[in-house]
């Protein structure tokens, strides 16, 4: 057998040894990389309908509830026109023609657990509920409240699995302290990479709802904000937005709490972009800091069978650059809701005002901007 010519044995050398490296230049790109198939941390393919030159919609809305043992689905299924029967279709239609579309899920979706000892309010809904939220055309929602975990550790770890069984997205809760804190990433058609997060500090009078821990199951807590400030930090290291969205603030009132003020300014200083409060079963005030907004809260939106203030927040990404942001307000009355319009409409965007804050205005075609 002839031997190999000394230049070819060079050239299979070199060729070993820049594979070599090749490998492992992948591998650790692998490690750096978010998982493309986990629906938790990656965003879903862009809808090959929006095209990249166009301007992207995200709307949020505030407290939904599909428990069956309390107001709204019993309306659902009597009036039998499906969502139609609870949403109007001025809502139904900003909503699915939303780009991305995020809701506060307040209720455990379980056939199984017990209630919370002592909880006086305790919602649970069937896992085929969930089918609801793709009629009302909802893509994500955030699990950091007071009432995912009313039937348990065996409920809310049926509720976790439902999501997942649906690919449905989920921010604020999980099986430990990671995942409960680990943001969702939505890249736009243009490549521009927005964040979730969420945290929940709405119980006052003892914590039923259990923080998650390393070994344990549950939402993200900030009423010691060090964990939630760390979250939005991470957030903001690998995207170029950053929306929090927080359970917060007084029951059925306007008013705002000192601390919903003082954490706010917090959570921009640590990199959030903008604030979005959910729990008070009615609207609070807007404002602006350091030229972010801050929505206190968005009430309930489809929740009970009580008269409450509601409204739909919308980030509008423009593809001239740039973000604006509108409010639509809503009423939520005899277990349906629908939007404001006219003097009724003027009127309510008045009271918004005078609410909370005093650095925001909102225009006559609901853009919120700094005043």
């Amino acid at each position: 057998m002839k031997s190999k010519h000394p230049a070819a044995v060079l050239t299979t050398k070199i060729f070993a040894a820049i594979l070599l490296v090749a490998v492992f230049v992948f591998a650790g790109l692998s490690v750096l990389r978010p998982s493309q198939t986990n629906t938790r941390i990656s965003s879903p393919e862009p809808n090959d309908n929006i095209e990249p030159d166009k301007d992207y919609v995200i709307s949020i809305v505030g407290d939904i509830s599909l428990a069956d043992n309390w107001s709204v689905m019993p309306q659902y299924d009597s009036r039998g026109k499906g969502v139609n029967g609870i949403l109007s279709e001025e809502v139904l239609k900003v909503m699915r023609e939303s780009d991305f579309m995020v809701a506060n899920n307040e209720f455990t979706v379980s056939n199984r657990g017990a209630k919370t000892p002592g909880k006086y309010y305790t919602f649970r809904a069937k896992p085929e509920r969930l089918s609801i939220y793709d009629e009302m055309g909802v893509d994500m929602v955030t699990l950091a409240n007071n009432h995912v975990y009313d039937f348990g550790p065996l409920a809310f770890g049926d509720m976790l699995d439902s999501f997942d069984a649906i690919e449905m997205p989920y921010v604020g809760a999980g099986r430990n302290l990671e995942e409960a804190k680990k943001p969702y990433y939505l890249t736009l058609p243009s490549g521009y990479r927005v964040a979730f997060v969420n945290a929940t500090r709405a119980e006052k009078w003892g914590i039923d709802t259990p923080g998650a821990t390393d070994t344990a199951g549950g939402v993200l807590l900030c009423y010691d904000t060090a964990e939630f400030i760390d979250t939005i930090k991470t957030a903001k290291a690998n995207s170029d937005y950053v929306v929090a969205i927080i359970h917060w603030g007084t029951e059925s009132s306007h008013r705002l709490e000192q601390v919903q003020i003082t954490t706010a300014q917090d959570y921009i200083n640590a990199g959030a972009d903008i604030i979005v409060g959910g729990h008070a079963h009615t609207l609070q005030g807007i404002d602006y800091n350091d030229g972010k907004p801050i929505i206190y809260n968005l009430g309930d939106f489809i929740f009970n069978d009580q008269t409450e203030d509601t409204g739909i927040l919308q980030i509008k990404f423009l593809a001239s650059g740039g973000v604006k942001f509108y409010f639509l307000p809503g009423k939520q009355q005899n277990v349906f809701t629908d939007l404001l319009t006219g003097d009724a409409r003027t009127q309510k965007i008045n009271e918004i005002l005078s609410w909370g804050g005093s650095n925001a205005k909102i225009l006559d075609d609901g853009e919120i901007v700094a005043k």
